[in-house]
Formats: structure tokens, C-alpha cells, sequence
């Protein structure tokens, strides 16, 4: 998937992957996605579809569509923030800011942590692809395996936000809210 696809829900995979915890008790743990909700899309230059569902126990099914009407180059960043709070009560403190300029992602992170895995359910570019063309990206039925997830969480609530921005607009806003019981 282009920067999009492959970012959002694989950033958003990573972020949590990142946070220090205590794996006792993995297997009694449930991850629960409360809400993933689409905040900005700037329709002049992409349109965006994520979905996600449970497939059975641990798998989640994601499935992304991104119309790329736009070449996007370093002039682009790519925005990532992960909060949590005990109780998810609405006082999230944040625990995570990621701030990458679109290429040097697409040279690292998406090449070390994403392009592989992905890269037999869709269509995404190669890392060393940028400017990234316009281009009808998918990602279709890509298993999502939580258990490491579940292993590396400390339960609680957390909220990941993701932003395509640059100087002057955002053109793509995601946000989810995850529970670790």
C-alpha cells in the first residue's frame, strides 16, 4: 500500500508494539478496537477506505483502499501519537510521538516493519518508491495476527492518531481507540 495504507494501520500496529509491558497473562488478555474513525480526508488529493474485523481469535481481517490522486513526495510527513489512560476516562497522556518526513518513511520503517508482510495482499509500492505516484492502492484480507500485541500491551485504553500532513494541511486523519482488558 502507498504511504496511507501501509502507514496508517501498520504505524498504528507498530506504536503499540513499541510500549514496554508486562506479558503475564497473555492469554486471558482481549483486545478490543472500540472505535476507528476517519478524521480528515482531503478529497482533492486521495480517497481512503479502512476496514477491520475480527476473523477469528487473535486475527484480525484488515482490508484498505487508497486513491492516490496525487504524487506525494518528502514535502509530506508522516504524524503518529499514541496516549493511554488506566481507566479511559478522557485524560490520555501521551506515551509516543512519531514524526517522519514521507520518503525517509518509506525508506525505514515501511521497508524494515511493513513491505514484506504486506506485500502478497496488495499492491504496495516498493520502499524505494517516492515521489509516490498516483496510483489505485489496496490491501485485501491481510491477516493481522494480535498475539504479540496481547504480549507487549500493558491493559488500559489507548488512543493512536495518524496523520498525512504537511506544512499547511492534513490531508488524511485517522484515529482508534484500542482496550487491552
Amino acid at each position: 500500500m502507498g504511504s496511507s495504507s501501509g502507514s496508517v494501520h501498520h504505524l498504528l500496529m507498530l506504536g503499540i508494539i513499541l510500549l514496554a509491558t508486562n506479558p503475564l497473562g497473555v492469554h486471558a488478555r482481549k483486545l478490543r478496537i472500540h472505535k476507528l474513525e476517519k478524521l480528515a480526508q482531503e478529497e482533492d488529493y486521495l480517497h481512503s477506505r479502512l476496514r477491520i474485523a475480527e476473523f477469528q481469535e487473535n486475527v484480525l481481517k484488515v482490508n484498505w483502499d487508497l486513491n492516490l490522486r496525487y504524487q506525494l513526495d518528502n514535502d509530506w510527513m508522516v504524524e503518529f501519537k499514541v496516549s493511554r489512560s488506566v481507566d479511559g476516562d478522557g485524560s490520555y497522556e501521551r506515551i509516543m510521538l512519531f514524526e517522519v518526513q514521507l520518503c525517509d518513511f518509506m525508506k525505514t520503517y515501511y521497508k524494515d516493519f511493513f513491505y514484506q508482510r504486506i506485500k502478497e495482499y496488495s499492491n504496495a509500492p516498493h520502499p524505494n518508491t517516492c515521489p509516490l505516484p498516483k496510483e489505485q492502492y489496496r490491501l485485501e484480507d491481510y491477516p493481522l495476527d494480535v498475539r504479540v500485541l496481547k504480549k507487549l500491551m500493558t491493559p488500559g485504553h489507548y488512543r493512536i492518531k495518524y496523520k498525512l500532513r504537511n506544512d499547511e494541511s492534513v490531508i488524511l486523519s485517522y484515529m482508534a481507540e484500542v482496550e487491552l482488558e
